[in-house]
């Protein structure tokens, strides 16, 4: 539970690990979690999902309702996922067992009698769907109240990205808390190139809130930029998207939050909220389409990550990603190696985000490990501001 201390003395409880039973996977599972995009489950199909270090069964059944149950059958432990959706059922390939979107076992052929068995059951886990995800609840007792927070306050075109990194999840989440690393990171002929903050260090006020954190930053010369955080995982902010897609409907309006796959990898997903004129809709959906099929080509970011760590490639080589933004950010955090040691840690006064970030955590995770109450957060529909 003590965690690690950096150079500066300052010890930090286990942030990285997130699977059951762990201080932060027990943190994170207090909350709904996105677990894929809508788009990726049709009726009738399932998959396998891998979230906080387990894996779980995620199918949409033939009326579109999406549902998490267990990953293996109670029967010889075959993956479920490789079987058949029967109407709001999933049935195992291996024997015919079948679940319904409860976990109970509804049909055993060959068994006597064939019918429903109460011991032979699997977990199943709430679900909900919300705008283009599908989200998760992984605790214990009831779920909380879904949505957690009403998103945006006028939802025009929402967009939805995802993409998996090869590090742990915790280093997006200090990532996002660390304004400098846009003036490199995302500068030198990369995918913020255009916005002219090639070492211009930003001033930098971060405090907590009923829903989170606030993190407030500003250049010479330049508007405030206020970013949001509602915690545990989320964060919105006002981006100027990804390449090819930043012409039409301008900068978006966006919900990331970074999931956890297990203590080496996790997700991180993009909710996106634009207007577009109607005049633009024909132009819009065009472009769009083109991304998505530029996004199927391209090499993913785990793999491009892994090649150019290796050193065989550079971030110069990929200007061209559909998903540069979150390449640069892969490479970085994945360069710290893909669990952090934060005892190597020199922190700076540009790590003060970081800083206090990982406090508001520390406080959280020791509070709930020692049975006490840890803070509820609401959040009230508070707006970012460009900043730009």
């Amino acid at each position: 539970m003590d965690g690690t201390a950096d150079k500066s003395g300052e010890r930090w409880v286990d942030f990285a690990s997130a699977g059951p039973g762990t201080p932060g996977g027990n943190y994170l599972r207090l909350f709904w979690q996105p677990i894929a995009k809508a788009a990726d489950l049709e009726a009738g199909k399932a998959l396998p999902i891998h979230v906080m270090d387990e894996k779980f069964t995620l199918y949409r059944g033939e009326s579109g309702t999406p549902y998490v149950v267990g990953f293996r059958c109670a029967h010889r432990s075959t993956q479920l996922s490789t079987g058949w959706v029967r109407g709001e059922a999933i049935q195992c390939m291996y024997h015919g067992w079948t679940y319904d979107g409860a976990g109970s076992c509804i049909a055993r052929p060959g068994e006597d009698p064939p019918g429903p068995a109460s011991r032979a059951g699997i977990p199943s886990y709430p679900t909900r769907e919300h705008l283009g995800l599908i989200y998760g609840y992984f605790g214990d007792g009831e779920a909380p109240a879904f949505p957690a927070n009403e998103y945006f306050k006028n939802v025009e075109i929402i967009e939805n990205h995802a993409s998996d990194f090869p590090a742990n999840w915790f280093q997006t989440m200090e990532n996002h808390f660390d304004e400098t690393h846009l003036a490199f990171v995302h500068t030198f002929g990369g995918s913020h190139n255009n916005l002219g903050r090639a070492y211009q260090l930003p001033e930098m006020d971060i405090y907590e809130t009923d829903y989170g954190m606030v993190r407030e930053t500003q250049v010479p010369g330049s508007k405030l930029r206020k970013t949001l955080y509602m915690l545990p995982n989320i964060m919105r902010i006002l981006i100027p998207t990804f390449n090819d897609i930043a012409e039409i409907g301008g900068w978006r309006d966006t919900y990331i939050i970074v999931v956890p796959t297990d203590d080496a990898n996790h997700r991180v997903y993009f909710t996106q909220n634009l207007h577009v004129d109607d005049a633009d809709l024909g132009a819009y959906h065009d472009m769009h389409a083109r991304f998505a099929e530029k996004i199927a080509a391209a090499p993913s970011i785990t793999q491009l990550t892994h090649e150019i760590l290796a050193g065989k490639g550079h971030i110069n080589d990929y200007l061209d990603h559909p998903y540069l933004l979150l390449l640069e950010d892969a490479i970085t955090q994945g360069g710290q190696g893909q669990i952090v040691d934060r005892s190597l840690e020199l922190l700076g006064r540009t790590d003060a985000g970081v800083a206090a970030m990982r406090r508001v955590w520390d406080r959280e995770i020791r509070a709930l490990a020692d049975g006490k109450p840890t803070k509820d957060w609401v959040y009230k529909g508070e707006e970012p501001e460009l900043g730009f």
